[in-house]
């Protein structure tokens, strides 16, 4: 295993929203279904001498009582609360985000991985490609992201062609004249400082690999 030159922590899952989004509806779904459940096991059974009687309006209006509390607190509060906790891990610099990882390690390799990812790129010669990004993303409404695309030469078994991670932008990525397009949130995030950081050990690599190779041609 080759040693890490540098390693940062994604600011934003952006891809992981739609996951997030998943995990919202299933909480809501089975907590609605298990109030249910919960009712019915709960619904009395009125003894055959207190039917007709008043004994049975205060058995049937207390267990009215109580669906009510069982609805309020596993089909609203339980996956209200739920929600609420889903969207501060998923939040920018959440804790979701801080457990993904971008690394470059010595041997030339940009790596992502944690939290359900597990790519990796040769820097060696690869093709860079930064451009400007307006996105959407439900929730989290719309920002423009710079984003720095890297499009490797040789192709690690099992392993994507290309691996892009994006920052917010600022007004002066505009004077940079990098294009500008519309898309979707399909990469990870990190800090303009982190960003910025692993642009340039990506540059170095890549152009590294690049002088190599003419320098043999």
């Amino acid at each position: 295993m080759s040693d890490v030159v540098l390693e940062v922590r994604a600011e934003l899952d952006v891809p992981g929203e739609t996951g997030r989004q998943a995990r919202v509806f299933a909480l809501w779904c089975a907590s609605l279904l298990l109030a249910v459940v919960v009712s019915a096991y709960r619904r009395p059974t009125v003894p055959e001498k207190a039917r007709g009687t008043d004994e049975q309006q205060q058995i049937l209006s207390n267990f009215k009582r109580e669906r009510f509390t069982i609805a309020l607190a596993l089909g609203f509060v339980f996956p209200g609360l739920g929600t609420l906790l889903l969207t501060h891990r998923h939040r920018r610099g959440g804790e979701h985000a801080r457990g993904i990882i971008v690394d470059v390690t010595e041997d030339g390799q940009l790596r992502l991985w944690g939290r359900g990812y597990g790519q990796r790129v040769l820097l060696e010669g690869a093709e860079l490609q930064e451009r400007l990004v307006d996105l959407y993303s439900g929730r989290m409404g719309s920002w423009r992201e710079r984003r720095l695309s890297i499009r490797a030469r040789k192709v690690l078994p099992g392993s994507p062609s290309s691996l892009e991670l994006g920052t917010l932008a600022e007004t002066s990525d505009e004077r940079l004249g990098l294009s500008l397009v519309g898309g979707e949130g399909d990469c990870v995030e990190l800090t303009r400082a982190d960003f910025l950081a692993i642009r340039e050990h990506v540059r170095q690599f890549a152009l590294a690999g690049q002088a190599a190779t003419e320098s043999t041609t």
